[in-house]
């Protein structure tokens, strides 16, 4: 339904998927995926500022440490001294940090989009059905009860379309009986010599018109 044919070899057809035959329907799987997409970034920053947080406190914990010790260890530098060393083990602990955040924003927006791919597919699989059943009720709204055909092998709700093919193929078979009598009714009319004339001659015609209209629409 949603694939279209770009190609074919050896007599088998070969497929081209875009981003537009996933969204079946823009309004139901969109929504899914913002706010999946929003939720995630929201998590996923939250997390990554705390761990910041965490990390600058650690870091200056560390600092503070570290210039004790060797303050302690040796009382012959100058204060000045001390704060560029400081300074200098404070500037070395921070660039860790930040090449951590950078690397966990990576991650984030990673998952932010992983997890909004696999929300579009997933919402697809059950998009998919939906748009072929509208589909179907669109044409018998129309009067056409053609053939239903099956889902592919990884779509959802399969038990929600068994139970609609189900009903459509009753309402068809149905249908189909009572034009095969209406046929029979007007073969009989023929073999007994009823004419065309009158009354009862339009009346035939406009049976025989109905039943040609719905062997189009079984079709």
């Amino acid at each position: 339904m949603s694939d279209l044919p770009v190609a074919q070899a050896k007599g088998k057809r070969t497929y081209k998927r875009h981003l537009g035959n996933y969204l079946l329907d823009k309004r139901l799987q969109l929504r899914y995926v913002a706010f999946v997409t929003i939720l995630s970034a929201l998590i996923s920053g939250t997390l990554g500022y705390l761990i910041w947080k965490q990390e600058n406190r650690a870091t200056e914990a560390v600092v503070d440490d570290a210039a004790m010790n060797m303050a302690a260890a040796d009382s012959a530098k100058s204060k000045a001294e001390w704060s560029e060393i400081k300074e200098f083990i404070r500037s070395e602990l921070h660039s860790d940090d930040n090449n951590l955040i950078l690397t966990m924003v990576g991650v984030g927006v990673g998952l932010v989009f992983v997890l909004s791919a696999f929300l579009l597919i997933m919402t697809h699989k059950v998009a998919g059905p939906l748009y072929k059943v509208a589909g179907y009720f669109d044409k018998m709204h129309e009067g056409h009860l053609g053939d239903v055909w099956p889902l592919r092998k990884w779509d959802m709700l399969k038990h929600f379309y068994g139970v609609f093919k189900e009903t459509h193929d009753t309402l068809r078979e149905r249908a189909q009986h009572d034009n095969e009598a209406v046929g029979r009714f007007l073969e009989a009319c023929s073999a007994a010599g009823i004419g065309r004339d009158g009354e009862v001659g339009h009346a035939l015609d406009e049976l025989e018109s109905y039943k040609k209209s719905r062997d189009e629409a079984l079709a």
